[in-house]
C-alpha cells in the first residue's frame, strides 16, 4: 500500500450525479395597499345612495401583507447542485486564500484540509515511465501513477496546507509563489466525500488567485452498505438522458429488440448483424489449423469454399436462421445450427443475446442450463466484422471472422463439443457490462452472473423472472444510489467523476478499458475482487490494482514493439503512460474529450470533431496553424499539400488496435516490378498520443503508411 495514503475507502460509489435540481422558492406576498380616506361631510337625512366621491389621497403607508403562497416547484434541471452555500460572510486573504468547501447537496462540508500542490512535481513526474509490467503489489506503491495522490503520499507534509473549519471554510494567510492544483482531501473521519474537488485539475499560478475567494465542490461517495437500485429508479428525478443512446447501453442486447433503456437510433446499420439469419445463411469453418495462434483457427466463409477450391477441406457448417413463427426476443427466435461436415452429428442454439453491433463487430450469445440449476452464457463461434472485406489480407479481416472454434469442435477427435465452464461469458465479460454486477458459482459447477433487477431491464439473465440491467447504467460510474435515493436534503451519497482526482476519474473507465487479470471468477479479464465484485467508482488506482488484480496490465503480446496498444479496450492502457494524465498545466481525465452521457452528433461519445483541430489547439495554441508544425517536424514545407489534410488524429491517433477488421490504408504499387503491399491499420486509436516513426511499418500501423506514404513510397521497404 502507499505511503500516508489519503484513506482506504472500502466503498467508492458513483450513478451520474443523480442530483435533483430544487425548483426556487415561491414569490413574497404583494405588499400590502396604501389606505386613503376621503373628507367625511356634515350628517344629512338618510337618503337614496349617492355615486361614488373621487378618490381620497393617500394615507400612510399600510403594514406588511402576509407571505404569499409557496411557489410550484421549478422544473428538473441537468444535475446540478442545490445552489451556493448559506455561510456566513469571511475576510477575504490579502496575501492568501479563502473558500467554502460543499458537495453536491450545496451544503458546507466540515473538516479536511485543501493543499495546494506544485505543479511542477507534477510536471516532474513525467521523467519516470508508468510500467505496465510491474506486480500488483509493486504498482500499489508505485510514486508515479497517479499524478495528485502519490504526491499527497510522498510529499504532502512538505506542501502549503490549511484545515477546514466547522463551517466548511477554509482561510490561508499566505500562499507563496508558485503554480499549484488545489486539492481537497477529506478527514480520516469522513467516508461521505472523496478527494479531488473541482479546483484540482487545473493548475493555477498563486498571483491568479491570491486575495480572492477560492470555493470548492467535491464528489460525495456512498457506503459499503449501499445497494444498486437500478437506472429506471434515477429516472424519477433526472429524466430520460441522452446516455441510453450511447454504444454502453446498447453493448447487449437481445435480438430484434430494443430495451426500454436503449436508443439504437444513432446506428441506422444496427441490424445489420441479424439480417443473415433473416434470409437463412450458412457459414463454413475451413483451413482449420488447431495450433495457430490466437482464437481464431479457420477461415470462415458465407460460400462453400470447395466450389472454388476442390481440396478445401471443411471442419464444420454453421446455419444462420430466424424462426418467423417466434416473436424476437423468444427462444427459437433467433437460432445457430452447428453441423459437423467431417462426421455425424448436428447440435442447435438459441440466439437469445447480441454482444456488439454499434462498433466495429458484432458477436452471439446462447444460454447453457449449468448442473446445478443455475445458468451460463457463451459466445457461439461467429464473429460478424462490419468492416469486413475478403480482399483484405488475413482471414480475420473477412466479414465472418472464427470466434474460439476450438471451444466448439474438436479438431483432433472431429467431434462437435462445448465450452468448459471457465470460458463463460458470466466470469469473463459480464463484470464491465453489467450495472450492479455479482457473480455465484465456480469452474467445476458453473457461473452464474447478474445484474441489478430493473422494470425497464434489458433481460432476464439469470432467470430468476425479472429483467436486469445487464449494461452500463448510471450506477457503473456514480456507483450504488439507495443511500442518494432516499438521502435528505437531495444530491449526497453518490459519487461526481468530475470531482475526483483525475486519477480516480480515469481509474473508473481504466478498469475495464485496460486489460488485467483478475483475482475471482477465475482470474479472467474481468478485473473482480476474490469475492466477484467490480472496483467500486471513485477507487484510487493504488487500491484498484492490489484488491482486483493478479496481472496490472495486457500482456506483451497485447502490445507492439513500440509500446502501442494492439489488442482492444487498451485506451486507459494508453493514457496513462501519456504527457496529458502527467503535467503541470491540465490534469486530463477520459471526460475532457469524451462526454460519458453521449453526444448526439458523436456516436464515439466525443465532445468534438475527431478531424477539428480546434479542440487540440485550445492547450497547443502554438499549433494552431499546423502546417508549420509539420514543417518544423518533418522538414518539408508540403507547399503541394491542402492544409486540411493536417488532422492532429493522422499522426498522433493511429488506429494500432484491432478489434474487428482491419482497414486498409496505403497501398503501395511503387515500384512497379516489386509486389504491391497493403497497409493496414486497426480500428481502434492509441491514446497515448506520441508518434510512431516510420521505422515501424513493417509491424504495426504509423501515420506515414497514410498519405504520406503516397508521395514518399521510394522509401518504404519492399515486401
Amino acid at each position: 500500500m502507499k505511503s500516508m495514503r489519503l484513506r482506504v475507502l472500502a466503498v467508492i460509489g458513483v450513478c451520474i450525479g443523480l442530483v435533483a435540481c430544487i425548483g426556487p422558492e415561491g414569490p413574497k406576498g404583494a405588499t400590502g395597499g396604501q389606505g386613503g380616506e376621503g373628507v367625511a361631510g356634515p350628517a344629512g337625512p338618510e337618503g337614496a345612495e349617492g355615486a361614488a366621491g373621487p378618490q381620497g389621497a393617500a394615507g400612510p403607508q399600510g403594514d406588511q401583507g402576509v407571505e404569499g403562497p409557496q411557489g410550484t416547484q421549478g422544473d428538473q434541471g441537468d444535475q446540478g447542485d442545490q445552489g451556493d452555500p448559506a455561510v456566513l460572510p469571511f475576510e477575504l486573504e490579502a496575501a492568501g486564500v479563502a473558500g467554502v468547501i460543499t458537495d453536491g447537496t450545496g451544503q458546507p462540508v466540515a473538516g479536511g484540509k485543501v493543499v495546494f500542490v506544485s505543479a511542477a512535481d507534477v510536471m516532474a513526474m513525467q521523467a519516470q515511465p508508468v510500467d505496465l509490467a510491474l506486480s500488483p503489489a509493486d504498482a500499489a506503491t508505485s510514486a508515479v501513477d497517479e499524478p495528485l495522490e502519490d504526491l499527497l503520499d510522498t510529499r504532502g507534509d512538505q506542501y502549503t496546507s490549511v484545515d477546514v473549519d466547522a463551517e466548511g471554510t477554509y482561510r490561508l494567510q499566505t500562499l507563496p509563489a508558485g503554480n499549484y492544483y488545489v486539492v481537497w482531501v477529506p478527514s480520516d473521519t469522513d467516508a461521505l466525500h472523496l478527494p479531488g474537488g473541482s479546483r484540482c485539475r487545473v493548475a493555477v499560478a498563486s498571483d491568479s488567485i491570491v486575495g480572492s475567494r477560492l470555493d470548492i465542490k467535491v464528489s460525495g461517495n456512498s457506503s459499503p452498505e449501499a445497494n444498486y437500485v437500478g437506472s429506471s429508479a434515477c429516472l424519477n428525478c433526472h429524466g430520460r438522458h441522452r446516455s441510453f443512446r450511447t454504444a454502453h447501453r446498447v453493448g447487449l442486447g437481445v435480438p430484434g429488440v430494443s430495451g426500454p433503456l436503449q436508443d439504437l437510433s444513432p446506428w441506422a446499420e444496427f441490424g445489420e448483424g441479424l439480417e443473415p439469419f433473416e434470409v437463412g445463411t450458412t457459414l463454413y469453418f475451413y483451413g482449420c489449423d488447431p495450433n495457430r495462434s490466437g482464437f481464431s483457427k479457420c477461415a470462415v466463409s458465407d460460400t462453400d469454399p470447395t466450389i472454388a477450391e476442390p481440396t478445401a477441406v471443411v471442419a464444420f457448417e454453421v446455419e444462420l436462421a430466424r424462426d418467423l413463427s417466434k416473436a424476437p426476443g423468444t427462444p427459437g427466435a433467433y437460432t445457430m445450427e452447428l453441423i459437423n461436415a467431417q462426421g455425424a452429428g448436428s447440435v442447435r442454439y438459441d440466439v437469445l443475446l447480441t454482444y456488439g453491433g454499434a462498433v466495429y463487430k458484432q458477436r452471439y450469445l446462447t444460454r447453457r442450463l449449468n448442473a446445478n440449476g443455475t445458468f451460463s452464457y457463451h459466445m457461439l463461434p461467429v464473429q460478424r466484422n462490419f468492416d469486413g472485406d475478403t480482399a483484405i489480407p488475413g482471414t480475420n479481416n473477412w466479414p465472418w471472422r472464427d470466434y474460439n472454434s476450438g471451444r466448439w469442435y474438436d479438431f483432433a477427435q472431429q467431434e462437435l463439443t462445448e465450452p468448459s465452464n471457465q470460458n463463460a461469458f458470466d466470469n469473463n465479460c459480464a463484470g464491465c457490462h453489467f450495472t450492479g454486477f455479482s457473480l455465484k458459482g465456480n469452474a467445476t459447477d458453473g457461473w452464474s452472473a447478474s445484474a441489478v433487477a430493473d422494470p425497464n431491464g434489458d433481460f432476464d439473465f439469470n432467470g430468476d423472472g425479472r429483467k436486469e440491467e445487464i449494461n452500463t447504467g448510471c450506477e457503473s460510474c456514480h456507483g450504488p444510489g439507495s443511500e442518494h435515493l432516499e438521502a435528505s436534503p437531495r444530491g449526497s451519497h453518490i459519487v461526481s467523476p468530475s470531482r475526483l482526482t483525475s486519477g480516480r476519474e480515469a481509474a473508473i473507465c481504466g478498469s475495464c478499458h485496460s486489460r488485467p487479470k483478475g483475482i475471482g471468477g477465475g482470474a479472467t479479464d474481468a478485473p473482480l475482487s476474490a469475492d466477484g465484485h467490480m472496483p467500486r467508482p471513485g477507487m484510487r488506482r493504488a487500491d484498484y490494482v492490489l484488491e482486483h488484480t493478479t496481472r496490472v496490465d495486457g500482456a506483451a503480446s497485447d502490445f507492439h514493439a513500440s509500446g502501442d496498444s494492439k489488442s482492444h479496450h487498451q485506451q486507459y492502457t494508453d493514457f496513462i503512460r501519456s504527457k496529458k494524465y502527467r503535467n503541470g498545466a491540465i490534469l486530463f481525465s477520459c471526460s475532457n474529450c469524451h462526454d460519458p452521457h453521449g453526444n448526439d452528433d458523436n456516436t464515439a461519445q466525443l465532445r468534438f470533431s475527431a478531424t477539428d483541430n480546434a479542440f487540440c489547439t485550445q492547450c497547443h495554441s502554438d499549433k494552431a496553424d499546423v502546417v508549420p508544425h509539420v514543417q518544423t517536424v518533418t522538414g518539408n514545407e508540403h507547399a503541394g499539400v491542402d492544409a486540411q489534410e493536417f488532422e492532429c488524429v493522422r499522426c498522433h491517433m493511429v488506429q494500432t488496435a484491432f478489434s474487428g477488421a482491419a482497414r486498409p490504408a496505403l497501398r503501395d504499387a511503387f515500384p512497379a516490378n516489386q509486389p504491391v503491399v497493403q497497409y493496414l491499420f486497426g480500428d481502434i486509436s492509441s491514446h497515448r498520443f506520441e508518434v510512431t516513426r516510420r521505422a515501424a511499418i513493417t509491424s504495426q500501423p504509423v501515420a506515414f503508411t497514410q498519405d504520406c506514404g503516397f508521395c514518399h513510397a521510394f522509401v518504404l521497404p519492399n515486401q
